[in-house]
């Protein structure tokens, strides 16, 4: 049950953003009392790190602006160029993981069912973020720096659940590997096929779903029958599915192989689950595009390409007040569908089912919150990821 006096504290949208993370900030206030000369405490420092994401600034420099110019019910505070930088060195990196860890396990993200009934998938994936030539750290080619983040997208809740941040010539076979999971189903396009590496995601007691290269070569075991909803057979051609055993794989080892075409293109799709049917390892594997959709979120939408600092302590408080701010906007989008939703039920209630009014007429003037991504035919899915943010 909400506070009495939660209507008061959280005026403001950007409060009803925050609010997730204020009683983290609450504690660690009563853990690291700030020092009365301090000029910027911690919980400052990440209110304007996620307004400078939710704001979409290009730049340090040019969120202090915005600050400076800002209403004064957000209750940011204006600070010197000096100790908005000096902070990514001064606030330990450990912080704002464990805010960020904080908020992953005390929000209630919602669901969605059909995807939970399959177990926990995670689409995986690299991504690439342009640094300046002073990063010689952030090696990439002999000609540019860059960093790659490399993310474990959980399906089942649409949320950001693992990530490492490395030079851009890091390997993502390895970065999968420091971050697997027991019992999780990894979902990763064909950059990530490498025979070694399923063998590592079976020993570890966890499954992948992969997409493996046309050159495949291997032989087969067993015919799977091949069951896929009479209303998409038109969408694919050449269904086939097979356990093989991958002849040039140290051991022999035999996985299950899902092969069929889409268009001009042929799709080869190993895994080693053999509970899911035919069209759920297919539709699994379409939905790795979710992955690329939340990249394309934390670059555009929320501007997190400019990089704000250019040390490694301050990439990584980058990174991580990034994914936070993702994590918020996210929640509060899902509170928002709730209220929507708890006004509609209300709305129906009052007239017996019969007239719509103001809010039937919002749904037939297209101003209806937008839903899942993941599946975009069901209005009762969570809000997912979409190009638009």
């Amino acid at each position: 049950m909400s506070n009495p006096d939660d209507s008061a504290r959280y005026c403001t949208t950007f409060d009803a953003l925050c609010q997730p993370v204020d009683p983290f900030l609450d504690q660690h206030e009563r853990d690291h009392p700030p020092h009365h000369r301090e000029k910027l405490h911690f919980r400052e420092f990440v209110r304007s790190l996620v307004y400078h994401f939710v704001k979409g600034a290009e730049s340090g420099r040019q969120l202090l602006t915005d600050i400076e110019t800002a209403a004064p019910e957000l209750e940011l505070d204006e600070m010197k160029r000096s100790t908005f930088f000096d902070a990514f060195q001064r606030f330990p990196v450990a912080w704002f993981a464990a805010l960020l860890t904080f908020v992953l396990g005390t929000v209630v993200w919602q669901a969605i069912p059909e995807l939970d009934a399959l177990g926990k998938l995670y689409c995986v994936d690299g991504s690439l973020f342009p640094a300046i030539a002073s990063m010689v750290w952030a090696e990439y080619t002999s000609k540019h720096q860059a960093i790659r983040l490399h993310l474990c997208f959980e399906l089942n809740r649409m949320i950001p659940a693992h990530f490492l941040v490395d030079t851009g010539n890091s390997n993502e076979k390895k970065a999968l590997l420091q971050m697997l999971e027991t019992g999780v189903t990894y979902i990763a396009d064909r950059g990530y096929l490498s025979f070694a590496l399923l063998a590592a995601i079976a020993a570890a007691e966890a499954f992948f779903i992969i997409r493996a290269k046309i050159n495949l070569v291997y032989t087969r075991v067993e015919r799977l029958p091949v069951n896929l909803p009479s209303t998409v057979q038109h969408l694919f051609r050449h269904v086939t599915d097979q356990r093989v055993r991958l002849t040039n794989a140290k051991g022999c080892p035999i996985y299950r192989l899902v092969s069929f075409w889409v268009g001009q293109e042929q799709y080869l799709i190993l895994t080693n689950r053999l509970d899911l049917s035919t069209f759920q390892v297919i539709l699994l594997y379409a939905y790795r595009w979710q992955v690329e959709l939340i990249f394309r979120f934390l670059k555009r939408s929320l501007n997190g390409l400019h990089l704000l600092s250019h040390s490694k302590e301050g990439v990584m408080i980058h990174f991580y007040t990034l994914l936070l701010t993702a994590l918020l906007e996210l929640r509060l989008k899902q509170q928002c569908v709730k209220c929507y939703d708890a006004l509609s039920a209300m709305k129906n209630t009052w007239t017996g089912g019969e007239a719509q009014g103001e809010i039937g007429s919002e749904e037939r003037g297209g101003l209806k919150p937008r839903r899942a991504g993941l599946c975009p035919m069901d209005s009762t899915k969570p809000i997912g990821w979409t190009r638009g943010g």
